[in-house]
């Protein structure tokens, strides 16, 4: 066994019966083979048997044990000199004093050494009873204990290795844990933040909102996911998206809280170009005084203005037109034209054509005439289309 490490022999969790491997340690082979066949009577235990301390310590080395029954007074090591070395080399593992040297000066010697529990023999059968429920409880408060490590454990490496910022709060919402995305997205220290609050990376004007915040998520009522402006240790504004969690105990009892975030400054900045660089296209197109239809890449119609629609004479508005099909618009509108075939296949002609400019003569059917220009464009996605339409000449 390396570093004191014991395979378990069971989940973690409720013991069920006959999944609990036992071994007892008793110099007198009679009692320790009754004990043996009494605790299988009362709960299938695996039960394994020495006579020896220092052959206990080699069983326990080699094969996996839940738990160790042992006597006191025995030749050679007795059971106060076991415990120890259990202890030594194994810090948990169950270890109950089954002894019929029963006196408060040994089972206060075993209590400071460590013992599980303490058990005094006697002469009814009641005994083995009383042990095997003793040997229970100890190996369920043991596998519970390893399944709690471990979750902690995961729950460990889940936030240290989190590309995002993980900020960990108690039930009063005060920081308990900050891991190093968080640390390097606000400069700050974990040292410098656990124990306090978020005061110091929210700006003075929102502290109120934050605030609401905190009252929604120690209510488990809300405020799950947010954007927030923040402050970092150097006084510089970001912008974070956070991503809250509340953790709640059986009876509904808030625990903990975990907040998750990004640094979302540049997201936001980008968004915000791009919206201003769409409300002066949208400007632009709605002021021209040319029909204009604008396609993507899937051919949907994604901007239309009312030059458009005056000019062929619709009642649609540019907003229905616009999420289209541009197909199936042309088809519907084909009856405007005086030649409705020409109007629909010009379009497809000259998508498929190799021009990327190109001008086409139409007449409506209550005669007027009309130009419309084809210009394709170039998106990430692919080639798109933008049509213009203006008056002709008569």
């Amino acid at each position: 066994m390396i570093g004191g490490m014991r395979p378990p022999t069971g989940p973690p969790g409720e013991v069920a019966d006959g999944d609990i491997t036992v071994l007892h340690v008793d110099d007198e082979p009679g009692f320790a083979d009754m004990t043996a066949e009494f605790l299988q009577r009362a709960g299938r235990f695996d039960v394994l048997t020495e006579e020896r301390g220092e052959d206990a310590l080699a069983r326990i080395a080699d094969e996996p044990v839940d738990c160790v029954v042992s006597d006191h007074d025995m030749p050679g090591m007795n059971g106060l000199e076991l415990l120890a070395q259990v202890r030594e080399r194994y810090p948990d593992l169950p270890f109950i004093l089954f002894t019929g040297k029963g006196s408060e000066e040994v089972a206060g010697e075993a209590i400071s050494a460590g013992v599980t529990d303490y058990l005094q023999k006697g002469g009814g059968t009641d005994q083995y009873t009383v042990l095997a429920n003793r040997i229970r409880n100890a190996v369920e408060q043991d596998r519970s204990r390893r399944a709690l490590e471990a979750s902690q454990k995961r729950l460990s490496l889940f936030i240290d290795q989190s590309p995002l910022g993980v900020i960990e709060y108690d039930d009063t919402f005060d920081i308990v844990r900050v891991n190093g995305a968080a640390e390097e997205i606000l400069g700050y220290d974990e040292r410098d933040l656990v124990g306090g609050t978020w005061m110091p990376f929210v700006p003075p004007d929102q502290r109120r909102h934050v605030a609401e915040i905190e009252r929604q998520l120690l209510e488990n009522n809300g405020g799950y996911h947010t954007v927030n402006p923040n402050v970092t240790a150097s006084g510089e504004t970001i912008y974070c998206e956070w991503y809250n969690r509340v953790v709640t105990d059986d009876d509904g009892e808030v625990v903990a809280i975990f907040s998750q975030f990004r640094d979302v400054t540049d997201r936001r900045e980008r968004e915000r170009d791009l919206a201003r660089t769409n409300a002066v296209l949208r400007a632009l197109v709605d002021h021209l005084d040319v029909g204009v239809l604008v396609e993507d890449e899937g051919r949907e119609v994604v901007a239309a203005n009312e030059a458009l629609t005056d000019l062929l004479g619709v009642e649609s508005s540019p907003a229905d037109l616009e999420g289209r099909d541009c197909a199936a618009a042309a088809a519907e509108l084909k009856g405007l034209f005086a030649d409705p075939d020409a109007f629909v296949d010009g379009i497809e002609a000259r998508i498929a054509g190799e021009e990327t400019v190109a001008t086409d003569r139409l007449r409506l059917a209550d005669g007027r005439r009309l130009e419309r220009t084809y210009v394709a464009y170039d998106l990430p996605e692919g080639e798109a289309n933008l049509w213009l339409y203006r008056a002709g000449d008569d």
